[in-house]
């Protein structure tokens, strides 16, 4: 283990922004990623080559990165949400010493933190919950507090931690989210949302229909994890595929980054092997946030193409959802009013 990052959690996390000063932990992640590419560890030096915004009322980003294509570890076939972990396949108990960046709370197994030796951005790392313990790809609510918590270890803006399901492009069958850094105002920041139920949201107007969970509408960190994982877990045991975002958020344009939101969108099944050159669309496609690697999509790459992909994955499983979380919702909010109520 290169480092042991034995941080205290500050749950102010919100207000805890600075883009002038680095904390500890960006300054720390910086340094350990940056030595690991130098030192090689990586299967590539990032290297993107280009990046432009599509034109259109999106305003999706999109970036040309074409040795992730043919360099990065080939992934594993996924055909099942209940496929179970599997010593035989690459896992993280597999990762090298110099990959491993952090134990956050000083043990391997609690909190552990890894370079993405295929990175598409910056400082892209990954957050491996309980990693000795071989669970497979599915989240864990104790995983997403992690997630969740992850942003407030960092002053930046730009600290942005995703997640993807099995038959949602994951690429390992071992429980891990990434992490990266991305300096772009994104869309999905500060989008209009719309009413739903209870304190959940949801993102209508936009291609990739979803739900959303915004930090300022709970109670404290508990309060929105425990409902952000009602929505995971129940596409979980529902066998829907999923794909989940976490970014620091604005309350508007002009605002600062005083908020955080969850996007959580049930999806279309994946079940064949994901091709390492097509174009993928994950979690952080989904967001806004379009990874390429071949020249040729990239070049004919349109607001329209990309439009009519993230409607296609996100829409129908959007709206045959709608109605039990819908449900589930009402069903919490009554019994939080029973456990509470004198």
């Amino acid at each position: 283990m290169c480092h042991s990052f034995g941080a205290r959690v500050n749950y102010d996390f919100i207000q805890n922004i600075n883009k002038d000063e680095e904390s500890n932990f960006d300054a720390m992640l910086r340094d350990k990623w940056m030595e690991a590419q130098k030192n090689g560890v990586f299967r590539y030096i990032l290297n993107i080559q280009d990046s432009k915004i599509l034109n259109g009322k999106y305003q999706f980003l999109a970036q040309l990165n074409p040795d992730r294509g043919c360099k990065r570890r080939f992934p594993e076939r996924i055909t099942s949400m209940k496929q179970p972990f599997d010593d035989e396949h690459f896992n993280f108990i597999k990762l090298l010493p110099q990959e491993l960046i952090t134990s956050v709370n000083g043990t391997d197994e609690d909190y552990t933190i890894a370079i993405n030796a295929s990175p598409f951005e910056y400082c892209h790392s990954l957050l491996l919950p309980e990693r000795t313990r071989k669970l497979p790809q599915i989240v864990t609510k104790y995983s997403l507090l992690k997630a969740v918590e992850l942003f407030s270890l960092s002053s930046s803006p730009y600290l942005r931690v995703c997640f993807n399901s099995l038959c949602a492009y994951a690429s390992v069958n071992h429980l891990h989210w990434h992490f990266y850094y991305l300096n772009k105002r994104m869309l999905l920041e500060y989008i209009d949302l719309k009413e739903y139920a209870g304190p959940v949201k949801i993102l209508d107007n936009y291609p990739g229909k979803g739900y959303c969970l915004q930090y300022s509408n709970f109670q404290n960190i508990d309060d929105f994890v425990n409902w952000a994982f009602l929505i995971i877990n129940y596409l979980q045991n529902a066998e829907i595929a999923h794909n989940v975002y976490i970014t620091r958020a604005r309350l508007n344009i002009k605002e600062g980054y005083k908020n955080l939101r969850i996007y959580i969108w049930a999806r279309k099944f994946s079940k064949c092997t994901k091709s390492i050159a097509a174009f993928n669309p994950a979690a952080c496609e989904l967001f806004g946030h379009m990874t390429i690697s071949s020249e040729e999509i990239y070049k004919n790459l349109s607001e329209e193409y990309v439009t009519h992909i993230l409607r296609d994955i996100t829409e129908e499983m959007f709206y045959s959802t709608f109605t039990k979380i819908q449900n589930l919702i009402e069903e919490k909010l009554k019994e939080d009013k029973s456990k509470y109520s004198i």
